[in-house]
């Protein structure tokens, strides 16, 4: 550029560099630039050539000093984040560094081993699942429930009086354990996730015997911040291993054909329900009761091979749909390495030099969060989304047990009850009460059953102990702060007086506490606590957020979520006899269409396009052209709809005070987004808010902040980065369902390459979801006054002002003690509706599995209303009825705070920012 010398080739550059560059794209560029550019343009025929090169090369310069200053920066705030989100590991000798990383190995080899397909684990599987002792499962199960409800209820974990007692105690503790790890073997076939999440039980456990055994001198917290850097090396070099064996063989990969050879190998039944027309005509000989398929495997050839007789369609390798059982053998290297990582994550906030902060550990629980939707969704594509949600869950509960595990081993009591209520406090003072109960709601609708049992199994306890039989129960009620009282009672652990002791004080220090320290009451003293905490929450508001979040998920898991696969099939169906030219303006405007109604998301339109549009174009343009050119039509799409959605929706809506009321626009969110939207060019906070950010609400929030439409433009085109891998993984998808003369995949590696292009896929998404809340929060912290200098919208300012009496007379007149009877019934008959709607579509067979690729007249027999089946519907209704309830505990609500309002008497009696 310095080099240049044709003078009209110089002034185009400066009016292009000025109005466009330093305008929009470079906003820092310095006001030096423009100025000198402006005396180039007006003086350029009274200077020498030489002044006016020069004075260009200065210019086009400072233009890439910004640039670099720039791209240098957003790079080093890349950096940093990056750096945010990995362990900070304690510095090692090697010695000590080589010998920790051995034994984190030992129980990652002996899985590997016994329980994944790199070593033996389909063989173990198959002769569990044909052993006579799995007969017997229900027995043991029966027996250690049995054995759990009364160590639970005669208080075993406080026999330590006696000789006997602790023997006693010892026995039947290692006993349940010992029953619990057969059943989590016997079951395996049925429930594979099983073994994977002991070992995340059972780890910290090894953990903690290896330093008993070999580290006694060091302190627990000491040995447990050394592990942070054995953990991931182990972690990393699982994950390497997997790689290279994966890569290694064709066997090794995850495809139909080795899908059904996996299911077979470890025993999992076929299942015939959808596909009747798929059972042989023999049965085996093992055993006469189990119908064989009509298909088969070759494994005479090099690789096996499916054969498809007349009469089989290839469809029916889905009657092992069901069958999660090989995908996780297969990934269980995988799902070793994810509870590896999490567990280093966790010693590394125990370090002993510089302790974790809470944005520290937010950004784990996040970046944890990210990769399980990264896991779910490749599980999903792979065609093995069944159990895989119920891994993904179990598997966090047992790697937070086992984290609470090295907590109970690390720290007494006292301080774990300290660090709750510290924490407790910070979180209520960042972010409020009223956060508090959506957060509270969540709880609810997730842990409803389970705390209607432990409150039950918490009464049978209190009985035993009120009656007496026991000697070594804990008491009925508080008997005193002196640990000895505590002996006196039957107690003699220091730990479990100390436990006691501190719970009793958390109670009796509660502010709304009213019970008689000699009342026994129905509970134990630590239900009696739980359950007084709970009633001191704003229960209305709770319960209501907590039907809220049932129905977000019945909306998008079911409406969404299955209509939307539903109706793009239909699409794709419909489209077959279609060129490609009009194939592309179809689905164009189906895709606008779907694009302007809130709940629906992009990717499914883009995996469409990659389906529809490579499966007609590939003859004409070959694979990579039509998986450009699909790529190409999603990326006008996004860019046509997103500009409706913020043109024709947003800017309309900004008129309306209400609408802007609604989104807060005054709230210190909205302010830094608008902060961070309003720049620009393209910085990486811009792009990932307009990429990772949902797509409706995004580009309307937009349109009612007014921002230009060019540069949100702008700031969306790298979208394409997400478009082009979603319309490649529709492609790969195509090219899967594509089988040759003898019924054998075309493209055996297309599975397994698109489940690994839309794990590519979903880590842009929801890494730029993350990227982009990370920016706001920085944005928020870093640039305050910036956010601060935003104008508040004055009208939105005195609307909110005006509905603040109204917020608290509402807050007032719905308080749990004043409410009728009536409305208390409508809002709780309302929460378990919902409840059970939401339990029945994660743990029942609700609806029939419906995939883009599915044919709605094979699949559904014809009609979208098969896709519900008998508890589907009742699923809806449940749905409906409970909608139909918050409404009537809502109208009701309102009335009465008019009421309260137009009385003249309107002072609130209750401050809702106070202790719930």
């Amino acid at each position: 550029m310095n080099n240049v010398q044709d003078e009209e080739a110089v002034g185009l550059l400066q009016a292009v560099s000025s109005s466009l560059f330093s305008a929009s794209l470079f906003p820092t560029a310095t006001t030096r630039s423009t100025a000198k550019a402006d005396t180039t343009k007006s003086d350029k025929n009274n200077k020498p050539n030489d002044d006016d090169d020069d004075e260009d090369a200065a210019i086009v310069g400072d233009i890439a000093s910004n640039v670099t200053l720039q791209v240098g920066s957003e790079v080093a705030a890349l950096k940093n984040m990056v750096e945010s989100v990995l362990p900070k590991v304690e510095p090692l000798p090697w010695p000590t560094f080589f010998c920790l990383s051995v034994w984190c190995a030992i129980p990652a080899i002996v899985y590997i081993l016994l329980f994944t397909q790199m070593g033996f684990g389909e063989y173990i599987y198959y002769d569990i699942s044909t052993s006579q002792f799995a007969d017997y499962t229900p027995i043991f199960v029966g027996t250690l429930s049995l054995l759990a409800f009364f160590f639970y209820i005669l208080d075993m974990d406080q026999w330590n009086e006696t000789a006997v007692g602790i023997v006693f105690r010892f026995l039947t503790a290692a006993t349940m354990f010992c029953i619990l790890l057969l059943i989590v073997v016997l079951i395996s076939n049925e429930v594979p996730f099983g073994i994977i999440t002991f070992f995340a039980l059972l780890n910290p456990l090894w953990l903690l015997a290896v330093k008993n055994a070999f580290y006694g001198e060091r302190t627990t917290r000491t040995f447990v911040s050394w592990l942070g850097a054995p953990l991931v090396c182990i972690s990393c070099l699982l994950m390497l291993s997997f790689i290279v064996w994966a890569s290694a063989d064709y066997c090794n990969e995850w495809n139909t054909v080795m899908k059904v050879d996996s299911a077979e190998q470890t025993g999992c039944v076929a299942d015939f329900d959808d596909y009747p027309m798929c059972k042989g005509n023999a049965t085996t000989a093992a055993n006469s009761s189990t119908v064989t398929t009509c298909f088969s495997l070759d494994h005479s050839g090099e690789h096996p091979e499916l054969i498809f007789p007349e009469g089989c369609d290839t469809s029916c390798v889905k009657v092992y749909d069901s069958c999660s059982n090989g995908f996780i053998l297969w990934a269980g290297p995988v799902l070793l390495c994810l509870s590896t990582v999490f567990l280093s994550f966790f010693c590394t906030f125990l370090r002993i030099e510089i302790s974790a902060d809470e944005k520290e550990v937010s950004r784990f629980s996040k970046l944890w969060i990210f990769v399980l939707i990264i896991m779910w969704a490749s599980a999903s594509l792979s065609g093995a989304a069944s159990g895989i949600s119920y891994l993904l869950v179990t598997l966090t509960v047992a790697n937070i047990i086992g984290a609470g595990i090295l907590l109970y081993a690390i720290f007494s009591t006292q301080e774990l009850e300290q660090s709750k209520d510290m924490a407790f406090s910070r979180i209520k003072e960042k972010y409020g009460d009223g956060n508090l109960n959506i957060a509270r709601g969540l709880f609810v609708a997730a842990f409803s059953p389970l705390l209607l049992a432990y409150f039950c199994l918490s009464a049978v306890n209190q009985l035993v102990r009120r009656v007496g039989i026991n000697p070594c129960s804990e008491p009925a009620s508080d008997v005193g702060e002196d640990p000895n009282n505590y002996n006196n009672a039957g107690f003699v652990t220091a730990r479990g007086a100390e436990r006691n002791l501190v719970s009793m004080k958390s109670w009796y220090q509660s502010e709304a506490t009213t019970t008689n320290d000699n009342d026994n009451g129905v509970l134990t003293v630590r239900a009696k606590r739980d359950f007084g905490t709970m009633m001191n929450w704003y229960r209305a508001k709770v319960l209501t957020y907590a039907i809220y979040w049932g129905i977000l998920f019945i909306v998008f898991q079911v409406l969404v979520a299955k209509l939307t696969s539903v109706f793009l099939s239909w699409m794709i169906e419909q489209m077959a006899g279609f060129g490609l030219i009009a194939v592309s303006g179809i689905m164009a405007g189906v895709g606008v269409l779907m694009f302007l109604l809130p709940p629906v998301p992009g990717l499914p339109v883009y995996l469409s396009l990659g389906i529809v549009i490579p499966a007609k174009g590939h003859e004409i343009l070959g694979w990579p052209g039509a998986i450009l050119y699909s790529s190409g039509v999603g990326l006008v799409l996004k860019l046509f709809s997103s500009a409706l959605q913020q043109k024709g929706i947003g800017e309309n809506l900004s008129h309306i005070v209400k609408v802007r009321q609604f989104v807060n626009i005054n709230s210190k969110l909205m302010k830094s987004m608008r902060l961070e939207l309003g720049s620009g060019g393209l910085s990486v906070a811009k792009v990932a808010i307009l990429i990772g950010g949902p797509d409706w609400p995004t580009s309307v929030l937009c349109g009612i902040m007014r921002l230009s439409l060019f540069q949100i433009m702008l700031g969306t085109l790298p979208v394409l980065f997400l478009i082009l891998p979603t319309c490649l993984t529709g492609a790969l998808l195509y090219m899967a369902s594509l089988d040759n003369e003898i019924g054998n995949p075309e493209f055996p590696w297309a599975d397994t390459a698109s489940t690994l292009v839309f794990s590519a896929t979903a880590m842009v998404q929801l890494g730029a979801l993350l990227v982009a809340t990370y920016y706001i929060e920085r944005t928020a912290d870093t640039r305050a006054d910036e956010v601060g200098a935003i104008e508040d919208d004055k009208e939105v300012k005195e609307a909110d002002e005006k509905d603040e009496l109204m917020r608290k007379c509402y807050e007032t007149v719905t308080q749990w003690n004043v409410i009728p009877l009536w409305p208390k019934v409508a809002l709780i008959l309302s929460h378990v509706s919902i409840t059970t709607s939401c339990y029945m579509v994660q743990f029942g067979t609700c609806f029939v599995e419906h995939d883009l690729t599915d044919s709605i007249d094979e699949n559904l027999g014809g009609s979208v209303a098969n896709l519900f089946l008998p508890l589907g519907w009742v699923v809806i209704a449940l749905f409906i009825a409970s909608m139909i309830l918050l409404g009537i505990f809502s109208s009701w609500g309102t009335r009465q705070a008019k009421k309260l309002v137009e009385s003249g008497n309107a002072e609130p009696l209750y401050d809702p920012q106070g202790d719930l």
